[in-house]
C-alpha cells in the first residue's frame, strides 16, 4: 500500500501556519502511505492552484484564496466547499469524495472550520480537519 500512497518528507504545522520539514539525527524524516495521503491533501488546499505553474504543475492546489476577505455567508461556504471537493478530487489517490463540511466561526470572524471524507485508492477512509483565516 505504501508504494501506492507514496513517499514524501514529513513536513510539521504549527498554529500560526508554518509549514516546515520535520528533522531528526539521521535528517529529514520521511512519510509514506494514508498519512503522505493526508499531508498531500493538507498541502494541496493550502497551496494556491497556479502557485507551482514554474515548476509543471498548474494545476496543483486549491481556488480557497479566491474566497479572502469574501463573507462567509452561505453561498460562499458552499463554493468553499466545492473548490476543496474539487482539489481533493484532483489527486489521482483520492478515489471519491465522500464528505465536505465548510462552518463559520462564530468566536472568531473570517475563520472557518473545514472537514473532509475520502476514500483512497486502496478503498481505505481518510479524513481531513483543518480551520483557515479568510478574514
Amino acid at each position: 500500500m505504501s508504494d501506492v500512497m507514496k513517499t514524501d518528507l514529513r513536513l510539521s504545522f504549527d498554529d500560526t501556519g508554518v509549514v516546515d520539514i520535520v528533522l531528526d539525527s539521521g535528517g529529514a524524516e520521511a512519510v509514506d502511505g494514508l498519512d503522505n495521503l493526508v499531508q498531500a491533501l493538507t498541502m494541496r488546499l493550502l497551496v494556491r492552484q497556479g502557485e507551482l505553474d514554474d515548476l509543471g504543475h498548474p494545476r496543483h492546489g486549491s481556488r480557497i484564496h479566491e474566497l479572502l476577505g469574501e463573507p462567509l455567508d452561505r453561498a460562499n461556504l458552499e463554493l468553499l466547499r466545492r473548490f476543496v471537493r474539487q482539489a481533493l478530487l484532483s489527486d489521482p489517490r483520492v478515489e471519491e469524495v465522500v464528505k465536505v463540511t465548510a462552518r463559520a466561526r462564530e468566536d472568531v470572524p473570517g475563520v472557518v472550520e473545514i472537514e473532509a471524507a475520502v476514500r483512497a485508492i486502496t478503498g481505505e477512509p481518510v479524513e481531513i480537519a483543518m480551520a483557515l483565516d479568510l478574514g
